[in-house]
């Protein structure tokens, strides 16, 4: 039960961490088409906004572990 536990955990955060990717690279990609000259600016927030989005999914992992090794 444990390891569906943890699994479950983890597979959740993934998912939610890809799924907020693909919109943030969607978003930029949209941004760029309609103001080609502002790509450095998009790009920066791209990466900003993406490293938000990698760290939910970092403290997804935190918790799963928790929930593994502290039962």
């Amino acid at each position: 039960m444990e390891s569906l536990a943890f699994g479950l955990t983890y597979a959740l955060a993934a998912a939610g961490c890809g799924i907020g990717l693909g919109l943030v690279g969607a978003g930029a990609v949209q941004a760029a088409g309609r103001n080609p000259e502002a790509i450095g600016k998009i790009r920066t927030l791209m990466i900003l906004a993406m490293s938000f989005v990698d760290a939910l999914a970092i403290i997804g992992l935190v918790v799963a572990l928790i929930v593994k090794f502290l039962k």
